[in-house]
């Protein structure tokens, strides 16, 4: 099972076999990069020596996160999925994040980069090996999402990349209600975008080929200028 995530600054690519972790890896991508995924895919069957036709899943990270990042992730997963024959899950981004967190911690808080000032967050508490989710991923300025954080009352870790930028804000409302990832911890891994698209392949045998979409929590650009000129999204011209 091949698991792809390309919704952030860094690109993700795991493999499983059942339970045993077979490859990780993750890469700094440029924004909206593409040809760095395919690449790693590749080195990940050189390197652990299996054939591409052995691959029985393929599992992709839908975001939230880089609008055009998402879009790549999935092109790649469609493209690659629809060539060998395997089903394709979409996964939540966050829910995989979450997955780096340790399982005894009470809350964990994950984030991405948005735009205008603001972060994509959501809020998990670890559950029998999974995440549990409280808080499903939102759009939240960096106060305001402290604030909710601190009404939770609880011990919470934050990871993300986007970490470096609002650490020191939800620092000063948090004080020692709040920990912060380090390191790998704050990037996807693509191992778990692989396992929590194996858990929901064996318990559904739904192959979303045909129907995964984004995880967008805003409009794209695009979408806005469309609306802004006085046209719907389901008219042509």
């Amino acid at each position: 099972m091949l698991g792809i995530d390309t919704s952030a600054q860094s690109g993700a690519v795991g493999m499983i076999d059942g339970e045993q972790v077979v490859f990780s890896e993750q890469m700094k991508i440029r924004p909206g990069g593409s040809e760095q995924i395919p690449a790693l895919i590749a080195e990940t069957l050189d390197r652990t020596g299996r054939d591409v036709k052995e691959l029985e899943l393929i599992t992709v990270g839908i975001g939230p996160g880089s609008y055009t990042g998402v879009r790549v992730g999935l092109a790649i997963a469609k493209g690659l999925a629809y060539g060998l024959g395997v089903p394709l899950v979409g996964v939540p981004t966050f829910n995989a994040l979450a997955l780096n967190g340790p399982a005894d911690a009470k809350l964990i808080c994950t984030l991405a980069r948005s735009r205008k000032g603001e972060v994509y967050a959501a809020l998990y508490r670890p559950d029998g090996g999974g995440m549990a989710e409280v808080i499903p991923p939102t759009i939240w300025t960096v106060p305001e999402l402290a604030t909710a954080l601190k009404e939770k009352g609880q011990p919470v870790l934050i990871l993300g990349e986007v970490l470096p930028e609002v650490q020191a804000e939800l620092a000063m409302v948090l004080k020692e209600q709040a920990a912060f990832g380090r390191g790998a911890e704050n990037v996807v891994d693509g191992v778990h975008v692989a396992r929590l698209g194996l858990s929901y392949w064996m318990a559904t045998r739904e192959n979303q080929l045909d129907t995964v979409l984004p995880l967008y929590l805003r409009r794209t650009e695009a979408e806005v200028r469309w609306e802004e000129r006085g046209c719907r999204a389901d008219v042509p011209g």
